[in-house]
């Protein structure tokens, strides 16, 4: 092989070996996509907060195809909310296109709101399972916002109704509630919920994973 054929065929062999690489690499873009604007609309009709008054920027979302999930798509990625006196960032996951879990991070500021959140917590909690109900259409959440009255939300409790646990975590600066269903004693799926310092910090719902894993 001469010396120019050499300068031609090397080239084109790492395209080639980059092409066969890139062809077994899970697929991972950042993407404009209509889930993650369901974040914002999430953000106002349950956490309450007034969008209106940030600037909002998302960083970035990436899209997975993960084999425990059988394929279906997997969403996260993170906004920035921002106004002259507040700063907010927000971690998102969408599977399957409904939202999973959400974590609302204060950077600087007090967070604007449509309408004041409650000073105690046990109402904190439960406006926020209301107006969950109110955005999902989920009457199961009824049934969750019960529990709350038959358990001591002040400190570190377990209470189990039917197939029905609720784990509250007290911390000096959090709460913590824990919604799972149970299975011949066992913990399946839920939702759960928090709050740092009075104000909403985490959420997740995993009924629609252990529903697709089901199937």
């Amino acid at each position: 092989m001469n010396l120019l054929t050499k300068k031609f065929c090397l080239p084109l062999i790492l395209v080639v070996v980059l092409a066969v690489l890139f062809a077994y690499l899970p697929t991972v873009y950042v993407t404009e996509n209509s889930d993650a604007d369901d974040v914002l609309v999430f953000l106002e009709e349950v956490v309450s907060l007034d969008v209106t008054k940030y600037d909002v920027t998302l960083l970035g979302a990436s899209v997975t195809y993960p084999e425990w999930l059988d394929g279906l798509a997997q969403l996260t990625g993170k906004y920035t909310l921002e106004s002259e006196t507040s700063k907010i960032d927000v971690l998102f996951k969408f599977r399957n296109s409904t939202l999973s879990w959400c974590l609302v991070r204060i950077v600087e500021g007090s967070p604007h709101y449509l309408n004041e959140p409650s000073a105690n917590i046990r109402d904190l909690a439960c406006d926020f399972l209301q107006r969950y109900q109110e955005y999902s259409g989920d009457l199961e959440l009824e049934a969750m916002r019960g529990m709350l009255d038959v358990v001591d939300v002040t400190e570190n409790s377990t209470k189990t109704v039917g197939n029905m646990k609720l784990i509250v975590s007290v911390t000096p600066f959090s709460s913590s509630f824990d919604w799972r269903y149970t299975l011949d004693g066992a913990d399946c799926s839920g939702v759960d919920v928090s709050f740092r310092n009075g104000h909403f910090y985490a959420f997740g719902d995993d009924r629609s994973y252990y529903q697709i894993i089901t199937q």
